[in-house]
């Protein structure tokens, strides 16, 4: 057996579940398209677990990775017939992850008030969307607003259309009184 062979065979046992379950199709020899829609993730995170393993493992091709994942699990089920009835494997003594606390059997700190507190004590809220929320601030008057809304508006932008009209003749014959004098 190569020496990089033997190198990814003494990676594998330190990987991840879901890079395990990854490498399982990659040893199937599909693609990272495939074993994304296999599985219900992204293309991309299929790809992340990979290049993972691969940086852990020297960076092999990925033919190399499917046939050593593939020796491993051949190896993998010839070590469970060899075990028996062995189901699991033992605990470890000291998990990394899971920092040092209470024990399993002690219960949780609390303090006075969670004893005292009861259902009666609990408040209700009232939960609406910002749109159906009513505004502090009203941006249109309530007299456009009301129950002939569309007909108050439409009288509204009539009257600032011709009261914008009127600006303008008075402008225009200001300027032609001005020109008229010059």
């Amino acid at each position: 057996m190569p020496d990089s062979t033997l190198r990814l065979l003494e990676a594998f046992p330190g990987l991840t579940a879901k890079q395990h379950e990854v490498l399982r199709f990659v040893a199937e020899n599909r693609t990272s398209k495939e074993i994304a829609w296999e599985l219900g993730i992204s293309e991309s995170a299929v790809n992340q677990r990979i290049e993972g393993v691969r940086s852990r493992t020297g960076s092999p091709p990925r033919a190399e990775l499917a046939r050593a994942y593939r020796l491993y699990q051949q190896d993998g089920a010839a070590d469970e017939d060899a075990a028996g009835d062995a189901t699991c494997k033992p605990l470890p003594g000291k998990i990394p992850q899971v920092p040092a606390g209470t024990g399993a059997g002690q219960p949780w700190p609390r303090d006075d008030r969670a004893r005292t507190r009861s259902p009666i004590d609990a408040a209700t809220y009232g939960f609406a969307a910002s749109w159906q929320r009513e505004r502090e601030g009203r941006v249109v008057p309530e007299v456009l607003d009301g129950a002939h809304a569309g007909l108050s508006r439409t009288a509204a932008m009539i009257a600032i259309a011709v009261g914008i009209l009127l600006a303008g003749l008075v402008g225009l014959s200001v300027v032609e009184t001005l020109s008229n004098l010059i």
